[in-house]
């Protein structure tokens, strides 16, 4: 069977369905999320050290997440909790078989992401106006709204 003949046997998901599991991806990711902000945020409150660090601890969770999120669905099930509601799986193109999702290349973007993040909180923690690399960029700065 030639690759093309495979591609060609298989039944692609729908953009609909496929916009709907990441709609439920997102949906699972961000009350995770909200759940694990809002504890880091209370804490930070009750020590009375609401700053960059609280930022950039935000944006470190985010990344770690999102890249466990789909790195354990892909690994384990072959797709997202998102894409086992809605019926999908990622397979390779070729076969049909099973994709091994989530290797190598996938590793080092979510390593890149880190380390970009990582980047932002050195640089706004080293900044006198905790400006950081991107707030610098595009002309921002995030200030404290008197009460």
């Amino acid at each position: 069977m030639t690759t093309q003949t495979a591609s060609l046997a298989l039944a692609p998901a729908d953009l609909g369905t496929r916009l709907i599991a990441v709609v439920i991806d997102g949906l699972v990711l961000g009350l995770v999320y909200l759940v694990l902000i809002t504890i880091i945020a209370v804490g930070a409150v009750v020590q009375g050290d609401i700053n960059i660090v609280a930022a950039a601890s935000r944006s470190v969770l985010w990344a770690l997440l999102s890249a466990a999120y789909f790195a354990y669905g892909w690994t384990k099930w072959k797709a997202s909790p998102g894409q086992r509601v809605m019926g999908l799986r990622t397979v390779k193109a070729e076969d049909g078989q099973p994709e091994q999702v989530g290797g190598f290349v996938s590793f080092v973007i979510q390593l890149l992401v880190l380390v970009y993040y990582v980047y932002l909180y050195r640089t706004a923690s080293a900044d006198p106006r905790r400006q950081g690399f991107h707030d610098k960029q595009v002309g921002s700065i995030v200030v404290k709204i008197a009460a």
